[in-house]
């Protein structure tokens, strides 16, 4: 009959639309699985490419801090050389310093003893000393500075001194010895040398005394020594320390390795 027939054909079209459905809800699935595999795959890509270049990133900075590491511990112990050799160069010129000290005061202190044991040449040497000072001076007026224990030696020398200086100018000036006539005033300062003063004179122009800018001649035997000192020294130290100038010339370089080592860790 014709209404059995379209119940067949409604069940048939029922059965269809389920196999459809079933294959699509099975193909949605499929494309679900693909696509979380496309995620997955491509997660894990990503994944390992940021490790390869964090694992690059950080190589590089533990190289950089590496060799940053060790220039630091290089320019350190550079500087830690320099300033030791430094400081036993320091010290082994301040021995040698000391060593000129000790000589200048052992000179001293002898000159001091002959002074005081021989009175009559160091009577001469003092006259000798305001003679020249004179010479050196040429005022009209001079003022002469001594130590206080020699005082009445050198006002009885100043006659003898003012005598000398005249005859020296009259050598000197042969063209003009006719005419002269330098009539030169010396006096003996009241105020006198300091006590720790060997001994000697100053000769100064009695206009300036009180000024600061007063010119004197330091005729004192300190001053002589030192003069002496300073001019005998090198000789000295060629002497006692003959590697002294090569000691001078690698403490230079010492000093000199030293601030390139601080600016460079500076830097």
């Amino acid at each position: 009959p014709a209404y059995l027939e379209r119940r067949d054909s409604h069940r048939m079209n029922e059965s269809e639309a389920k196999k459809q459905i079933e294959n699509m809800v099975r193909f949605i699935e499929q494309e679900a699985r693909e696509k979380a595999e496309e995620i997955l795959d491509q997660t894990e890509l990503e994944l390992e490419t940021w490790k390869n270049e964090f694992k690059t990133t950080k190589r590089a900075e533990w190289k950089a801090h590496y060799e940053s590491e060790k220039k630091r511990r290089e320019v350190a112990g550079k500087i830690a050389e320099s300033k030791l050799k430094y400081s036993e160069d320091e010290r082994l010129m301040k021995e040698r310093q000391d060593i000129m000290l000790s000589l200048k005061r052992e000179a001293r202190e002898k000159l001091s003893a002959t002074i005081k044991s021989k009175k009559s040449e160091y009577t001469k040497l003092l006259e000798d000393l305001l003679v020249e000072g004179m010479l050196k001076l040429m005022e009209p007026r001079i003022t002469v500075r001594c130590v206080k224990g020699d005082q009445s030696i050198v006002r009885g020398l100043l006659g003898k001194a003012k005598s000398r200086f005249t005859e020296e100018m009259q050598k000197t000036c042969t063209e003009y010895k006719s005419k002269f006539n330098m009539n030169t005033d010396i006096a003996l300062d009241a105020t006198p040398l300091s006590d720790s003063c060997i001994g000697g004179v100053w000769v100064m122009s009695a206009a300036y005394t009180s000024r600061p800018d007063a010119i004197i001649v330091r005729n004192s035997l300190d001053a002589r020594l030192e003069t002496c000192v300073e001019n005998i020294t090198p000789v000295i130290r060629a002497l006692m320390f003959p590697e002294d100038e090569q000691r001078a010339k690698e403490i230079a370089d010492s000093r000199e390795k030293a601030l390139a080592a601080m600016a460079a860790e500076h830097h």
